[in-house]
């Protein structure tokens, strides 16, 4: 399989001919025609919602964007010609002019130039915004603001390679401001860029598509590098090489556990085909082994961000997230790719040091063997996290990616496929449980409810793991258009609860069961939650009510009505969850697009911030964790087949403007499903956790200062809940921990 970095640089890398400007009166010299339609065709105008005709041909005017006033104007204070555009403020808000749309190919390099002066621009942005095809407002560039001269602002960019219209895509600039006073445009131009003419001017201030700073061949040189990274370092593709590669990897770990270490395959002078990465035994004390068995590997591959996100990023452009099967590809000069090597130990693994070694592979070059040492302690991590973890699968996104139709064999299909994407989540410590169960359906001849379908569903996912499911939900009225919750449905509800819930009990299920009210309910809702929840509470007093909401307000209005809160880790502070807890209020934590604080998921945000999520849940005495969804993959699940990803680019872009937010699954061929690295990472946080578990459980009968201070992690979170974005203190941390571990072992205390 060609790498997927391969075709997006790939096309970021044609060599195009410099073309002729292809914004059409720039200058703003010639006034627009009424007699004359609008060059805007039929399927481009949605992307312009609000405009107007302006006084220039070509040219689009909106005004009274975000409740501003702003007017448009063929002045006479031009750069050069006789006209030149004027935006005048007459209320704060937003207003700005587009350009004639025009059609280029993804990937292609955008020069853009134009003049600016401005006369008490103050109190707000101006800037250019690139609209159109891609998707709204795909990159922006701020703009001098105050009162100045005429000043010229030349940047660069790229076309985003997305899936729609992949032969060319229309575009726009839109001018906008969001200031005070008067700003005037002249002779914009826009080109297209030759990319061999980018290493003739360095200096240019620009957007190009980076590439690592050449490097001169070493003589004796295999042909290619190969570098060791951390389990919790992005690896971008082209940012520039070490001095001198890692040659040796190592990792340390638990019985039972997964770790990882990156294989970063480099090609600073020439393309190199892999053909395979392999391993050895690795062997340990007294002989024994860690077979190779107990080692896989995946290509880490790239997805193309194409929006400036609301929170702040070092970089628009390529990130790593999907792991791809093992197999052979291609890593295209002069850039890089990572190769994932994860670890497993048994429960049975003796403690000790191992050593082998990870080989590379090439296509006609020497192989290169990487060093590989792992340190195994002296304690087993459960098979089942004593975090409950919670995420809701999309099974109609499932069914509607793989274009699985209600048929006999399409369902059994789905189920098979739904089954693998469930598997995956609970191979992660990620249960499933968000409403795999939660419809229940009655008998109208009988009365009785039949469980058939929740008892084939429970008896294999809680056997794999799954720790909390949902069991019923009261619906959002927001959605359904009421204002509140009938008698008939609360009756019918609690009914069906109440029901559930004795045949939950006589099963063995009841403790892992839970309740979920209305979802973030706004606050005329909340008198309708507590009213159901009373309900629940006189039908089923021993079910358990799970309630997210991060308004304080609504926290304090519902504080005894529901069982848990289940609130986002930047808002435990805010809502005032934490008193609640100390009086006995169970305590879950989240992460969303809101608030955008670390620790999050996003596909910019360090592996770290994955990584440390359960480890929050320790230090502010959360019972669990809840992820929205594991595969909300936005416009990805509308392509056709076959058109579809791997064999299209990934559109990170699925939710809102937060990248990456809702999914870390990828929909791979055949119903199989891909892991993401922040995944991978999550996955690994929730193993650290059970550290913490382990450790504070054989504290108690031999408790130290020290070992106090551990549990507390004062030394990885601090009490306001942030922390160093730093790979090395955490893992110094969670080896402190296992060293804590392993001696409380051996003072005798039980694991």
């Amino acid at each position: 399989m060609k790498v997927r970095m391969s075709l997006v640089l790939g096309l970021l890398l044609v060599s195009i001919t410099g073309a002729a400007d292809l914004v059409a009166n720039g200058g703003f010299e010639t006034p627009e025609d009424p007699a004359k339609p609008s060059p805007l065709a039929e399927g481009v105008r949605p992307f312009y919602a609000g405009t107007q005709p302006s006084p220039f041909a070509g040219w689009r005017f909106g005004g009274r964007y975000e409740n501003g006033r702003y007017s448009v104007h063929a002045s006479t204070e031009s750069r050069s010609g006789r006209l030149s555009c004027e935006i005048r403020c007459e209320r704060k808000g937003r207003g700005g002019i587009a350009s004639p749309p025009f059609t280029l190919r993804p990937g292609t390099i955008l020069s853009v130039s134009l003049w600016i002066r401005a006369r008490g621009a103050e109190g707000g942005r101006v800037f250019l915004n690139f609209e159109g095809s891609p998707g709204d407002g795909w990159h922006h560039v701020d703009l001098p603001r105050g009162t100045y001269d005429w000043t010229k602002v030349t940047r660069r960019c790229v076309v985003p390679v997305r899936h729609e219209r992949a032969d060319g895509q229309t575009l726009v600039l839109f001018i906008y401001s969001k200031a005070t006073g008067s700003t005037w445009i002249d002779d914009v131009t826009v080109e297209t860029v030759d990319v061999n003419a980018l290493a003739e001017a360095p200096d240019t201030p620009a957007l190009a598509p980076p590439r690592p700073k050449a490097i001169a061949e070493p003589e004796g040189s295999v042909g290619y590098r190969v570098d060791v990274a951390s389990a919790l370092e992005k690896v971008l593709p082209d940012t520039d090489y070490a001095r001198t590669p890692r040659a040796r990897a190592s990792l340390a770990m638990a019985r039972n556990e997964y770790e990882a270490v990156q294989v970063v395959v480099e090609a600073p002078w020439r393309d190199v085909r892999i053909r395979c990465v392999t391993f050895s035994d690795l062997k340990g004390p007294g002989g024994q082994l860690l077979p190779a068995s107990a080692l896989n590997w995946r290509r880490v591959d790239f997805v193309e961000t194409a929006i400036a996100p609301l929170y702040p990023v070092d970089r628009v452009g390529l990130y790593p997230d999907p792991l791809m099967p093992a197999g052979p590809f291609t890593v295209t000069a002069p850039f890089r790719v990572p190769v994932w090597v994860d670890v497993r130990t048994a429960k049975d693994t003796a403690p000790g040091i191992y050593r082998g070694a990870i080989t590379v592979e090439p296509e006609g070059l020497r192989p290169t063997r990487i060093p590989l040492t792992v340190t195994v302690w002296d304690f087993a991590l459960p098979d089942e996290t004593h975090l409950r973890t919670l995420t809701w699968l999309g099974t109609g996104v499932v069914r509607a990616f793989y274009g699985l139709k209600w048929s006999p064999e399409a369902n059994r299909m789905f189920e098979e496929t739904i089954q693998r994407y469930q598997d995956m989540l609970l191979e992660h410590r990620l249960g499933p449980g968000g409403e795999v169960v939660s419809r229940v359906q009655k008998n109208r001849k009988t009365g009785r409810y039949d469980f058939s379908h929740v008892d084939r569903n429970l008896e294999r996912l809680l056997g794999k793991g799954m720790n909390a499911f949902i069991m019923g939900t009261a619906p959002n009225l927001k959605r359904a258009g009421k204002k509140e919750y009938s008698r008939e449905f609360i009756a019918s509800f609690t009914e069906m609860l109440k029901a559930y819930g004795d045949h939950l009990r006589a099963k063995g299920w009841i403790d892992r069961a839970y309740v979920y009210t209305y979802d973030e309910a706004p606050r005329f809702a909340w008198p309708e939650v507590r009213k159901v929840a009373k309900a629940i509470r006189s039908a089923a007093p021993e079910l358990r009510i799970l309630q997210c909401l991060n308004q304080p307000d609504g926290v304090k209005a519902l504080a005894g009505a529901v069982d848990v809160f289940d609130v986002y880790i930047g808002q435990y502070h805010r809502t005032g969850v934490a008193s609640l807890q100390r009086r006995g209020t169970e305590v879950w934590l989240a992460v969303c697009c809101y608030p955008m604080d670390h620790p999050n998921l996003f596909i910019e945000y360090p592996l770290l911030d994955a990584r440390i999520i359960p480890m929050f849940c320790w230090k502010y005495g959360a019972r669990g964790f809840e992820y929205w969804s594991p595969n909300s993959w936005g416009r990805n699940w509308r392509q056709k087949k076959p058109n579809q990803w791997p064999d299209v680019p990934w559109d990170p872009n699925t939710v809102g403007r937060y990248n990456g937010d809702g999914y870390l699954l990828y929909p791979g061929p055949d119903g199989v499903p891909y892991p993401s690295i922040r995944l991978r990472a999550l996955r690994d946080g929730f193993e650290d956790y059970e550290y913490m578990w382990a450790l504070n459980r054989m504290a108690r009968q031999a408790p130290s200062p020290s070992v106090k201070a551990l549990l507390g992690m004062d030394a990885l979170i601090r009490d306001d809940g942030s922390f160093a974005n730093d790979a090395e203190k955490y893992f110094t941390f969670r080896a402190k921990v296992a060293e804590a571990i392993v001696n409380l072992k051996r003072l005798g205390a039980a694991e």
